[in-house]
């Protein structure tokens, strides 16, 4: 399967999700659902599992689902501005909204939007939600600096 931007195929999703930072159990995007030049929906990987890697003591909390809004906005940079592997740093939370303490209690998957606010040289910002299959969960924006690495 490819992803297409704006028409153009952009590459294979999993050529996409291979450049991301979060390698292993700590990929957390399961697949990319829609995409174009400001804006990525995604499906989060089953948060029920045991070996969810955010569980702390077994629980998984709802701040840590900002990771999956962290992941989202990467995958949308890696995507549209920085080429091949690249390391990721979240640099700060802006506006940060949690609606659920203890994510177990989402109804169904996660889907993540992330819209890019303002994208130069690696620094990018994004808003970001993560939705259940009842309502927003939590939303923020991040500011994320990307830099590629020697693979």
């Amino acid at each position: 399967r490819r992803l297409v931007s704006s028409g153009e195929p952009v590459m294979s999703l999993e050529a996409a999700l291979a450049r991301m930072p979060q390698k292993g159990a700590m990929q957390l995007l399961e697949r990319i659902l829609d995409l174009d030049k400001t804006t990525i929906r995604c499906l989060a990987r089953d948060h029920r599992a045991a070996d969810y890697p955010l569980r702390i003591e077994g629980r998984l909390m709802g701040a840590s689902l900002v990771e999956l809004g962290a992941q989202a906005a990467a995958a949308h940079a890696s995507l549209h501005g920085v080429g091949g592997d690249h390391a990721g740093l979240l640099l700060s939370l802006y506006n940060v909204r949690i609606d659920l303490a203890d994510a177990d209690l989402a109804v169904g998957c996660f889907v993540i939007a992330a819209e890019q606010v303002f994208f130069d040289d690696g620094m990018a910002r994004y808003r970001f939600s993560i939705r259940d299959e009842a309502q927003e969960r939590l939303c923020g924006e991040a500011m994320l600096k990307m830099q590629a690495i020697d693979a």
